[in-house]
């Protein structure tokens, strides 16, 4: 499926989740840094940015996940700072609170999704089936977050999907490896949610920084130009 270019947009012209989800499609990988420390969600987080990663998620999983999240804004305020594994509106306002550009959801979680509008931030829910993407659009969702995406189908089942969702936003997550980010972005993805594989336990563990930085480049390596996302209007 051939992508479309994003378009050349004004800050004046749209909202502040529109605009995250521009830079979502611009980004094209989300790197996801779930460590067990907040010192090491920051240390992996400054090395993926110097790596080129555009757009990162502190799961809530993460101690101090709120203080991560606040730091990783007021120094790099041209990437794209996200809370994940929000599970509830108060964790949600604490997200905000600490500068969250969006949130992410492991699963569709209604209470949430109002905030969308009324607080005007990018909500990706977790969804796994078309029912339950359709109502997250429903509900007011510009993109969703396909969950757990490799071994649920994979890229194949999100080229499925773009049949009948042809105007769909989808950011699988769950899983996935170097080999499999081409084949997403080639079936549409808006972008694609990087993990355990960016950012192994093992290697957090020792801060190896050659090591993750050579799998950072290698993940960046993979996307092109071409390979963005058609904004919703």
């Amino acid at each position: 499926m051939d992508s479309k270019p994003l378009p050349q947009i004004s800050e004046l012209e749209i909202s502040k989740r529109q605009k995250a989800l521009h830079q979502l499609g611009q980004a094209q990988l989300i790197a996801i840094v779930r460590t067990e420390s907040p010192e090491s969600a920051l240390w992996a987080s400054h090395l993926l940015i110097q790596c080129g990663f555009g757009a990162i998620e502190i799961p809530f999983t993460v101690p101090e996940a709120t203080d991560v999240i606040e730091t990783l804004c007021e120094e790099y305020p041209e990437a794209l700072i996200g809370a994940g594994t929000v599970l509830d509106v108060d964790t949600a306002y604490q997200a905000l609170s600490a500068g969250a550009e969006f949130i992410v959801s492991p699963a569709l979680i209604e209470e949430i999704m109002p905030m969308g509008e009324t607080d005007d931030v990018l909500i990706l829910p977790g969804c796994l089936t078309p029912t339950e993407m359709h109502r997250a659009t429903r509900l007011g969702a510009l993109a969703v977050k396909f969950f757990p995406a490799q071994c649920s189908g994979g890229a194949e089942f999100l080229s499925a999907l773009r049949g009948p969702f042809p105007q769909l936003q989808v950011v699988p997550t769950g899983g996935i490896l170097q080999e499999h980010v081409p084949g997403y972005l080639k079936a549409g993805a808006l972008a694609v949610g990087v993990g355990g594989p960016l950012l192994p336990k093992a290697l957090l563990a020792k801060r190896d920084e050659a090591a993750i930085r050579e799998l950072a480049l290698a993940y960046q390596a993979l996307l092109t130009p071409a390979e963005v996302c058609h904004v919703p209007q």
